[in-house]
């Protein structure tokens, strides 16, 4: 009797009881399909390949790099600026030792232009005694000190060129006494007078430097030179001397020119008063004019 009540049952409602349980064994499949799914993705995502570089590591690395670079830049700025003060302070020319900034110099020289250390020490020893040996010799003038490329010397050989072309119209004498047509008198002559018309020429008999420049009652316009190795050069009755104390001059250059003669030489005319010194002493220049 029973028997029959079920196989009735699923006559009637049997086969929509199948289809819902079926129906919910796939969605019970599916469902615990899709959560392993998302389960072994989560793990994957834990795992690590030793084999692949860590990006985080690296970057930080990287950071840390650029870090240090700035910090090595900032010093080397700060080592320049040191450097740059110290060699630009005024009369600063002695050599500081100081072990730690040569060193530094020296590795960075050698990195950028393969300079060999062992030659550094007498490079710079060379350089900085070339540039002593290079400094400019001063010349004491009247009240002025002047500083020359090439010292001053004097070739007695050489001789002297003459400021003027024209003729000795008073000699030097310093042993007897000459006359002095103007003053209609004699004296010694430490000086020779030379004939030159007005505003002729007066040219540097040698090289020289300009000591000094007055004017005085018997020479009139006067100027003096140094020319080296204890030898002076005296240019009198001159015009339009555009130079002043401290111009070094060389042979040949236009002093000034000659002016109207003053008082004392009325007579003998227009002239250069010319006279060398040998130290305080006056001699012949006679004896040097070729």
């Amino acid at each position: 009797m029973k028997k029959n009540r079920l196989a009735e049952f699923f006559k009637g409602k049997g086969y929509y009881v199948l289809l819902f349980v079926g129906i919910i064994a796939i969605a019970a499949v599916a469902l615990i399909g899709s959560n392993l799914s998302s389960n072994q993705k989560d793990k994957g995502e834990n795992f690590v390949d030793l084999n692949e570089p860590d990006n985080s590591m690296a970057a930080d690395d990287e950071n840390n790099l650029q870090t240090d670079n700035n910090d090595t830049s900032d010093q080397l700025a700060d080592n320049e600026g040191t450097s740059l003060e110290s060699e630009n302070t005024p009369g600063s020319q002695d050599i500081v030792h100081n072990d730690n900034l040569l060193e530094f110099d020296v590795f960075t020289e050698e990195e950028e232009n393969g300079i060999d250390l062992a030659d550094v020490d007498e490079t710079v020893t060379a350089a900085i005694e070339q540039d002593i040996e290079e400094q400019p010799t001063a010349v004491e003038t009247a009240g002025v000190t002047v500083k020359n490329a090439i010292p001053l010397s004097f070739d007695v050989d050489a001789g002297l060129l003459w400021p003027v072309d024209g003729n000795v119209i008073m000699n030097y004498s310093m042993d007897h006494l000459v006359y002095y047509a103007t003053l209609m008198q004699f004296k010694v002559n430490p000086a020779i007078i030379i004939d030159a018309e007005v505003g002729t020429e007066v040219k540097a008999a040698t090289t020289g430097v300009i000591t000094d420049i007055f004017d005085d009652p018997v020479t009139g316009l006067t100027v003096t030179m140094d020319i080296g190795d204890g030898y002076s050069l005296l240019y009198g009755q001159l015009a339009n001397v555009d130079h002043k104390i401290g111009d070094r001059l060389s042979e040949g250059e236009v002093i000034g020119t000659i002016n109207e003669p003053t008082k004392y030489y009325t007579v003998e005319g227009s002239n250069l008063y010319f006279m060398v010194l040998e130290g305080e002493e006056t001699v012949n220049p006679m004896l040097y004019l070729r």
